[in-house]
């Protein structure tokens, strides 16, 4: 994650760079509008454009993660209780068939 970090900064960094050694002034057109406006504002505003889209779809994406990531926490507590409860039946089952099995030894050697 900080890898990642330091990359951006540094991306950043070097579109600032690339912007302040480029200032003169471009006309700009756009649907209807002409006007003329400084290269550093145009090369700044398209990079802040494109980060704000990259972050945009980079928060769907975690949306999407995390809202599996909640229905599997959900689900693995569901199942986790099913467990138990499978369990505790298996225990009170083994318990009746021990209670079950020495009283047919009992009656065995009541019987001998």
């Amino acid at each position: 994650m900080q890898f990642y970090l330091v990359l951006a900064l540094l991306f950043a960094l070097l579109v600032a760079v690339f912007a302040v050694q480029n200032t003169m002034t471009v006309p700009i057109a756009f649907l209807f509008w002409k006007f003329n406006v400084s290269l550093v504002l145009v090369i700044l505003g398209a990079a802040s454009f494109g980060a704000i889209c990259v972050f945009l779809v980079g928060m769907f994406k975690n949306l999407g993660v995390w809202r599996k990531h909640r229905e599997l926490e959900n689900k693995n507590k569901l199942l986790t209780e099913k467990v138990k409860e499978l369990e505790e039946k298996l225990k009170k089952d083994t318990e009746g068939m021990k209670e079950q099995s020495n009283n047919e030894q009992d009656a065995v050697q009541a019987d001998n």
